[in-house]
């Protein structure tokens, strides 16, 4: 008995390994759910700040450039309609780094060097807005129009036709700033990541042991928190998050017309993809910690 039970602990895992190495299981988990990922485009300089213009196809990101013997950055819009997508800088964005998308409006704005600035979908190239001279670190647009100074990182919000410093967060540094549909504030500095609840207007610490590159929210209004190791989700109600998926050195996140997911890391930007091996390679990992069980165990009986 002792023998049957090892001989097909072994077969198994003999099984285990034929299907390994018929299939490849190289995507991702998200979720807990398997997906393929697809390369949208590869050898780039840290995508950052994701943003996808649904109605349009096109993703914009911040691109890290080198500027004579300087580091600098510029905006980058790709049509992702095409079948392999075409990519063009914004030009009129010095150091384009912030990217803001206004719902309720349609329009795209940009940060950089000298300012704010507004996306010309027919020109291509975005003009000046508003805030000349000022270096901008980050822009968010959903009721009210943010935005985060550099190098002092203090937040501002358009007020009665001008932007004014954020009374509340006046002695808080702000390096990402995200308001939800339910008018939830996430921010996040070198402490920790908060998030302000709008009924006691108190920051809270969600965690202090991750490290923050972007906030998104999905067409459900779920938000997502892409840090520099993967991707985490508030875990309701107990004020904390939890990983859903493990990136490594993860960049920048957002989701197109179908939800579903983008995401860069250093050097690519991929797009998660429904599998037709999601159950297989779902089921590879788990038959494997079965099998390595049952092997454990047929071995112990037969020493012993």
């Amino acid at each position: 008995m002792l023998l049957l039970l090892l001989f097909a602990a072994l077969n198994s895992a003999t099984k285990n390994n034929v299907k390994k190495s018929t299939i490849s299981c190289d995507g991702l988990v998200f979720q807990q759910v398997y997906y393929d990922r697809h390369l949208i485009m590869k050898d780039l300089g840290r995508p950052y700040n994701l943003m996808m213009h649904k109605y349009s196809g096109t993703l914009f990101f911040s691109e890290t450039i080198r500027n004579n013997s300087d580091i600098d950055f510029e905006i980058k819009a790709c049509d992702l309609n095409k079948k392999k997508p075409e990519c063009h800088v914004v030009k009129g964005v010095p150091g384009g780094y912030a990217i803001a998308y206004d719902a309720g409006n349609d329009d795209v704005y940009f940060g950089g060097h000298s300012g704010i600035y507004k996306y010309d979908f027919i020109k291509k190239e975005a003009q000046f807005f508003s805030e000349k001279g000022k270096s901008i670190w980050g822009l968010f647009v959903r009721r009210n129009f943010y935005y985060i100074e550099y190098p002092s990182q203090t937040l501002h919000v358009y007020h009665r036709d001008a932007f004014v410093k954020v009374a509340e967060a006046i002695n808080i540094e702000v390096d990402i700033f995200f308001k939800s549909k339910m008018g939830e504030v996430y921010f996040s500095n070198k402490t920790a990541l908060y998030k302000v609840e709008k009924l006691t207007r108190y920051p809270i610490v969600l965690s202090d042991s991750i490290s923050v590159r972007q906030i998104a929210d999905d067409t459900f209004g779920d938000v997502y928190i892409c840090a520099t190791d993967g991707v985490y989700l508030e875990e309701k109600p107990y004020l904390r998050v939890k990983k859903i998926a493990d990136i490594q050195d993860a960049y920048g996140l957002t989701f197109d017309e179908r939800d579903y997911v983008i995401y860069s890391d250093k050097t690519s930007v991929y797009k998660l993809l429904p599998s037709n091996k999601s159950k297989i390679c779902s089921d590879d990992y788990m038959v494997l910690d079965e099998d390595e069980n049952v092997t454990d165990n047929a071995r112990d009986l037969l020493i012993s």
